[in-house]
């Protein structure tokens, strides 16, 4: 087996835990063949269909309102089952059949705005189920491994992912340049479909161990809300998340908009930058897995939030294709850091009692913050032009960083393998 000679999770003692460990990895590479595929071309593909700057923005902040509106719902919901699995699935398959929605809406003959606006309301509208999905996962893979393994597991996991989504990428800018609209798109959406319904497969092979219930007195449901915001820990990490949000949820829609319309690039070159990133995040995961092990998740976000501070500058100043290559494979170093331990201190300051509520909060929190700040980003470029809107996100970046790092050194929570419930 492929994963016997990469020695993936050789590490893992426990045979229940390699084995989830395993069938986690594989259902995660099918899911990025189809990250690998669409992910670089949402917004091409949105400007394909008809669409203006604000239905730009609008990509950007919509699902961020329908993930937000879901969070609390979905929390509840999870903790009506006795363990994750099953709401985890219900949710990803209702979620994963829009891509073959959207392969049947390129051909229904609609005027292009509508049309475009329509894709945006059914790609919102598919936040619904994927933020169930989103919550229940987190919760299910903080339930299924322990903290002593999870920045190596997560590092090899995402690694191994990273490599396949890099390679769907490499395949489907060129495909998408080569084969004519709009059939490029409809089987994109198509084979994207067939993917994600692998995934599925093999994530209801998963084996999810009942949350007990038995242990002191557990917050569930409503109680586990009042639980989390009344932990200051948990606060401050939320405060630094959301002050480090802000700087790169400002310019969400603005990559867009200098990229597609105002320099005319490619996908084949849209797709380059996403393979330059994917490519350092693929070499580096495991190291960063590592390293949030040896040092704390907590400085590992910092320090790699603080590498994205400049780029905001360097695309605003220095209009080349090269230049933002040469940007993205530093962004996919940082980001590969950055990705690894803002998960891993989410499980890190949540619970395993209760934890729903916890990542709810949590994605409540850059979900409000995905809402609000594309639409400023696009509204300041409409304003003053889009290199200064640019260089006020870089600001933005600064100062949240700032504040993020005064929070962080204040002091963390103490790590889960410390803690009386989460002891195995």
């Amino acid at each position: 087996m492929l994963l016997d000679k990469l020695k993936v999770c050789s590490y893992i003692t426990g045979e229940a835990e390699k084995r989830n460990a395993r069938i986690s990895i594989i259902d995660g590479m099918l899911f990025s063949v189809m990250s690998g595929l669409t992910g670089p071309f949402w917004g091409a593909f949105a400007v394909k269909l008809g669409a203006t700057d604000y239905t730009l923005a609008l990509l950007a902040s919509l699902p961020a309102l329908v993930s937000l509106v879901a969070q609390v719902p979905s929390a509840l919901f999870v903790e009506r089952y006795e363990n994750r699995l099953r709401p985890t699935v219900i949710a990803a398959g209702i979620s994963r059949s829009f891509y073959m929605l959207f392969a049947v809406l390129i051909l229904l003959p609609l005027p292009g705005p509508t049309k475009a606006l329509v894709f945006v309301l059914m790609y919102s509208l598919m936040n619904l189920p994927g933020t169930v999905c989103g919550v229940a996962w987190t919760s299910m893979m903080g339930d299924m491994f322990s903290s002593s393994i999870r920045g190596r597991f997560f590092g090899e996991r995402n690694m191994l992912c990273t490599f396949v989504s890099l390679i769907a990428t490499v395949l489907s800018g060129p495909f998408l340049d080569s084969v004519p609209w709009p059939l490029n798109y409809v089987l994109l959406y198509v084979v994207s479909f067939g993917t994600v319904m692998g995934s599925l497969y093999y994530l209801t092979k998963h084996e999810d161990p009942p949350v007990p219930k038995d242990r002191g007195t557990p917050a569930t449901g409503l109680s586990a809300f009042g639980r989390s915001i009344a932990d200051k820990s948990f606060v401050r990490f939320l405060v630094a998340v959301f002050a480090i949000h802000t700087g790169f949820h400002i310019p969400a829609s603005l990559w867009t908009i200098l990229w597609v319309k105002e320099m005319g690039l490619s996908n084949s070159w849209l797709g380059a930058f996403s393979i330059g990133a994917g490519l350092m995040s693929f070499l580096t995961y495991r190291s960063w897995g590592r390293w949030s092990e040896q040092y704390g998740n907590m400085k590992v976000l910092v320090l790699t939030a603080l590498a994205h501070m400049p780029f905001p500058l360097l695309y605003a100043h220095l209009r080349s294709p090269y230049v933002y290559l040469a940007i993205n494979l530093v962004g996919g170093f940082a980001g590969a850091g950055m990705n690894l331990s803002l998960f891993n201190a989410l499980l890190d300051v949540s619970p395993k009692e209760g934890r729903p509520a916890y990542v709810a909060l949590y994605n409540i929190t850059t979900g409000f913050s995905g809402f609000v700040w594309p639409f400023f980003g696009v509204w300041m470029y409409r304003t003053m032009g889009l290199t200064s809107a640019l260089d006020f996100s870089a600001v933005a970046r600064i100062i949240g960083m700032g504040l993020a790092f005064v929070l962080v050194s204040r002091g963390q929570k103490v790590p889960d393998e410390s803690r009386p419930e989460r002891a195995s």
